[in-house]
């Protein structure tokens, strides 16, 4: 009776349990629905899509859409609901979720499609994070090109083969070559600047911007090359003389352009590692693509997300415009005083970092005819070929001669090594059609270069920035404009250079108060750095002779009197423009060979050497020809000279500055005396096929005493004159 009266009972209970758990599975979606749509990665892309709608704004707005057109667009973008994208790259065969804030991102290249690398094989990270904070654990940073990351982002194996390191084929280690080229260590410069200013006590190069060595490094050393760089030493703030502040002046000034080193926005803005050159960048320093993810109201961003596979001249520039100015040359760019001297409108036209401004001149024949940069320089000079080289002559690959030729010299030829073939697969000319043949012309250190091919009697230049382009160097071999007799030495610059740049008179102070940014530390150190010249000058180019023996044109490089300043910025006791004397270099007034990037086709006349001392090294300034020394126009008397800053030499060859290139010098008396002895005779006798120039020393013999034109060649002088 007990067991019957229960039924009813237990059956209540049961709906009453089944009631509550429905409840409770109605009460848990709901909460699910509610914390679903309030979850912190759906917030993040609402406000990721805020930003898209109000950008897509803006862009509509300049482009001069109609107000509320553009508005409507713009909020149509903005409500969109967040939702997950997930791709799944083929290298890794794994999921990743990035793409769901970096929606609009860049491709960044055709050889790292999205779909076949990803995001995470370059810049680390975790895929599958929905959230900033998870999404970035392990992210390789802003740039995963960086050098500290390189070998783990762009050196890395991906799906069993090795992407930029790691390959049988040397040219295809991009890492290992770019960590050792001078562009990374910037060895030139340091020993350069270390030399002059009596930190070290000879030429060799011994520190870089970071530890660096060639395991494979030739056992006989060649003068050229070294086995090991060491890291450059954090300077003593305490050393205040020239050697002890040489390394702080290097880390805190010289430091900003190498490709361990970034600058967040200016004009000479630029990555590090492999994005300083195959990046793009812009003078804000911000972000213009459409990836509403990435803050575009900050400086130190790429302009877009991508790789350039061919650097463009720009990219050369954004460093080359200190010191040689190269990159500024080559466009006919000067840089002038800002507007202190009388141009029109008395301003200057364009802006460059530290306040420098430019004038355009003549630009160089190659930058007019439409060649870049990379177009004559070669991959193994600008990313190395994995030694470690000394100095960027060294390094160095081509001249003049690589494809003109030289006197009774055609350029040299000879079949494709693995580099200039692994280029040719790969580089910029994969898709162009290949001239038939071996005849690639070949370096100075005899490599042949991919792009140059010797076709009849000219050479074939294949552009790399303009790939379909060619150009035709003439080749100067049987010219006889180019076999004078007396000139063997000179180099094509010294007569086809048609300016140089010539900032003189370098004044460095260093303040002992406030800090300065150190780009070798990536950090601020004590102490604050800044520069003054003294003039600068577009006048003819000086003359010296180079570490080869030629000569060639000299520029100021550089001209340092020192000023160290206390915390109130006055001048310690004498230290106000000093200079350093003695050590290798011979102090620190340096004037140094250049090849100026300034040739033109046209030449100068025959008279701006052999009858103007300036371009002989004597300086500015009224010099009579019967050898007594130039009146200087600009002799710098504050700092303790007693010559001008553009003199080299004196008439007799006493060298007047110091010299970081080893074996280079000013040019000798007997040079000088030369020189200006033919100089009288250029009035009539000037032309390539004059007899006078043909043979000099003989023409002199039958116009000297006893010879049989020298009272006819008298009375034509006496002619002449009156």
């Amino acid at each position: 009776m007990a067991a019957v009266e229960s039924k009813p009972t237990s059956r209540a209970i049961w709906a009453l349990a089944y009631a509550l758990a429905a409840a409770l599975l109605l009460a848990a979606v709901a909460l699910a629905w509610l914390r679903e749509n309030d979850r912190p990665w759906q917030e993040q892309i609402a406000a990721i899509n805020a930003r898209r709608g109000q950008r897509l704004e803006r862009r509509l707005l300049a482009m001069g859409a109609p107000p509320t057109l553009a508005r409507q667009r713009g909020q149509a973008l903005a409500d969109e609901p967040p939702r997950v994208i997930e791709t799944r790259p083929h290298v890794s065969g794994r999921p990743e979720r990035c793409l769901s804030c970096h929606r609009g991102i860049e491709q960044i290249s055709p050889s790292h499609p999205v779909e076949a690398v990803g995001c995470v094989a370059c810049h680390g990270g975790n895929g599958l994070g929905l959230t900033k904070q998870s999404a970035h654990q392990g992210l390789r940073g802003r740039n995963p090109s960086d050098l500290g990351q390189a070998r783990a982002s762009c050196g890395q194996t991906m799906a069993g083969a090795a992407c930029h390191e790691g390959r049988q084929e040397p040219a295809a280690n991009a890492v290992t070559r770019v960590e050792r080229t001078i562009m990374t260590t910037m060895t030139g410069v340091l020993t350069s600047l270390r030399v002059s200013w009596g930190a070290q006590g000879d030429f060799t190069a011994s520190l870089a911007t970071a530890a660096v060595s060639d395991p494979e490094a030739p056992a006989q050393s060649d003068g050229q090359t070294v086995a090991v760089l060491r890291k450059i030493d954090a300077a003593d703030p305490a050393s205040l003389d020239f050697a002890g502040l040489a390394n702080d002046h290097w880390r805190k000034f010289c430091a900003r352009c190498h490709l361990r080193a970034s600058r967040p926005d200016g004009h000479s803005v630029h990555g590090a590692g492999c994005a300083a050159c195959h990046g793009m960048r812009h003078a804000s320093g911000r972000y213009l693509g459409a990836d509403a993810a990435i803050a575009d109201d900050e400086p130190g961003h790429a302009a877009y997300h991508r790789l350039l596979p061919t650097p463009p001249e720009e990219n050369c520039r954004r460093c080359h415009n200190r010191s040689g100015r190269i990159g500024l040359n080559y466009r006919g760019w000067m840089e002038d005083e800002s507007g202190r001297v009388p141009w029109p409108d008395g301003q200057p036209r364009q802006h460059l970092s530290g306040g420098r401004a430019l004038r355009s001149l003549l630009p160089d024949i190659h930058a007019e005819k439409g060649l870049g940069c990379i177009d004559c320089h070669t991959s193994r000079e600008i990313m190395g070929d994995g030694r470690i080289y000394q100095r960027m002559r060294f390094q160095t690959e081509i001249r003049c001669q690589t494809c003109h030729g030289g006197p009774g010299r055609p350029p040299q030829t000879g079949p494709a090594d693995g580099a200039a073939a692994f280029e040719l697969r790969h580089g910029p000319l994969k898709d162009a059609p290949t001239p038939t043949g071996d005849d690639f012309v070949l370096g100075v250190k005899g490599r042949p270069l991919s792009n140059a091919r010797l076709i009849g009697d000219k050479v074939l230049l294949r552009s790399k920035t303009n790939p379909g382009q060619t150009h035709q160097a003439a080749i100067i071999a049987a010219d006889p404009r180019h076999n004078l007799p007396g000139h063997q030495r000179l180099s094509c610059q010294a007569c086809h250079s048609r300016w140089t740049p010539q900032c003189f008179g370098c004044h460095d102070l260093r303040g002992q108060g406030g800090q300065m940014w150190d780009f070798a530390a990536d950090g601020p150190r004590p102490g604050v750095w800044s520069e003054r010249r003294d003039v600068y000058r577009f006048l003819a180019p000086i003359l010296g002779v180079d570490s080869r023996g030629q000569i060639t044109p000299f520029t100021p490089g550089c001209q340092v009197s020192l000023s160290v300043l206390d915390q109130n910025g006055q001048p310690l006791p004498g230290q106000w423009m000093t200079r350093q004397k003695g050590g290798p270099a011979g102090g620190t007034v340096v004037s140094t060979p250049l090849a100026p990037h300034t040739t033109r086709l046209e030449v100068r006349p025959c008279q701006a050497c052999h009858q103007n001392p300036r371009a002989l090294g004597l300086g500015d300034g009224p010099m009579p020809l019967d050898g007594a020394g130039p009146e200087s126009l600009d002799a710098p008397a504050q700092s303790g000279l007693n010559h001008g800053w553009a003199a080299l030499t004196t008439v007799d060859g006493r060298p007047l500055q110091d010299q970081t290139h080893q074996g280079a010098r000013p040019l000798n008396a007997a040079e000088i005396g030369r020189t200006l002895a033919f100089g009288r005779c250029l009035p009539c006798h000037f032309k390539p096929h004059d007899p006078v120039l043909q043979d000099p020393a003989k023409a002199r013999q039958r116009i000297g005493p006893g010879g049989d034109l020298a009272a006819k060649h008298r009375l034509a002088e006496e002619k002449a004159l009156r």
